[in-house]
């Protein structure tokens, strides 16, 4: 992507939204209806984070200070034509501007209307954010390279941070899941029918996919009781799951509600026990697959991969299009995909404090303690071994 010029941005300055910034909770509620055609009329698949219920279970959640609620808000003629759903932090008293939906949310992105003029609605957006909450470092996470606020990165010479990629799945057209199972090996198709005969052996397997209920609430407590149970059997190291806001958020997202964010919770079960549970998100014909977790008793016959199996086959018959298995791209996602898509992390320092905090936390302390996170977890592994 190439960023356009100062003379480019010119030309096309016709017209300017009228720009301002939401603090409260009220005030973005209010915007509901609005925030709901703009994505309806505009909103991409993959920014499933950012659609209103999405970010309304958040805010009345976790976030209804109006010292941090910083969403920007761009309208013509009060047609909402630019949403950036954003939250002040602040790490040792600096302001730090990132995406609302930290740790549950998978990708920040802006909504906007397609417009011939988006690039300038894009720098004069974020100029006037600057000048309105003066902030010392803007800190965007997980942007992927499709995203429409990735161009806003290169025209500021926004520092990369990281670069990641999320494995994902096109469904190409297959009309059911027996054509698209033909894409797999036959190998694959083998092994997998063998895991099933043989879980089977163990009882009867049974297949749900819940909506919002109280099916899907039970289903995906048990999901996130299932992945703190493994991340502590394997000392895998998830700063996702420090704290309390996935279960809180989840287990609020997941129950019958007014403002449906598109959840839905895959159970695999074994005699009405569950063996692998997957929380996923469908918005337009684009499915997140969030969080996936399996019973370790059943760990010889792959539950997950039959679980994600079924899911898709589920997906497939609700016409979606693409199935998002999001960064980091671990090893068992190219059991079902080769295709991936970047995913970075930018800062932009804009005061001299907000500089020394990037140079000597982000780019420094913050990698180093992800490295010797890895690095402690295959130590453990390797002394496991010693063991055996």
């Amino acid at each position: 992507m190439t960023a356009p010029d100062e003379k480019s941005l010119e030309m096309t300055a016709e017209i300017t939204p009228e720009f301002s910034v939401i603090r409260t909770a009220e005030q973005f509620n209010a915007l509901e209806q609005q925030w709901n055609d703009l994505f309806e009329a505009h909103g991409k698949g993959h920014q499933l984070f950012q659609t209103y219920n999405w970010i309304w279970h958040w805010i009345n959640q976790f976030e209804k200070s109006p010292r941090n609620l910083s969403i920007l808000i761009g309208k013509i003629n009060n047609e909402l034509v630019l949403a950036a759903p954003m939250v002040i932090s602040r790490p040792l008293g600096l302001k730090v501007i990132k995406w609302i939906g930290e740790p549950v949310s998978q990708y920040g992105d802006i909504l906007m209307k397609v417009d011939v003029n988006n690039p300038l609605w894009l720098k004069e957006g974020f100029n006037y954010l600057n000048k309105t909450l003066k902030p010392d470092l803007f800190h965007m996470r997980k942007i992927r390279f499709d995203a429409t606020i990735t161009p806003l990165a290169e025209m500021y010479n926004a520092t990369l941070l990281e670069e990641t990629a999320a494995p994902y799945i096109e469904i190409r057209g297959d009309k059911d899941f027996t054509e698209f199972n033909k894409r797999y090996s036959q190998r694959s198709r083998k092994s997998k029918r063998r895991h099933r005969r043989k879980l089977e052996e163990k009882g009867e397997v049974t297949f749900s996919v819940f909506e919002e209920s109280p099916e899907a609430n039970r289903a995906a407590n048990h999901a996130i009781v299932l992945k703190r149970q493994w991340l502590k059997a394997t000392k895998t190291v998830s700063p996702a799951f420090n704290g309390s806001v996935i279960d809180k958020f989840f287990d609020n997202a997941s129950k019958p509600n007014d403002h449906p964010a598109g959840i839905r919770v895959s159970e695999l079960c074994v005699d009405n026990h569950p063996a692998a549970l997957e929380i996923g998100v469908l918005v337009k014909d684009y499915y997140g697959a969030h969080l996936g977790a399996y019973d370790p008793a059943y760990i010889a016959h792959s539950p997950g991969s039959l679980q994600m199996q079924d899911t898709i086959a589920e997906l497939i018959n609700q016409g979606v299009k693409t199935i998002d298995l999001f960064a980091p791209a671990d090893g068992y996602k190219f059991e079902w995909t080769e295709q991936t898509v970047p995913v970075y992390d930018f800062s932009y320092a804009t005061s001299f404090l907000g500089k020394i905090y990037e140079n000597i936390y982000l780019l420094t302390i913050r990698p180093g303690l992800k490295l010797s996170a890895r690095k402690l977890k295959t130590t453990i592994k390797k002394v496991k071994s010693l063991f055996r």
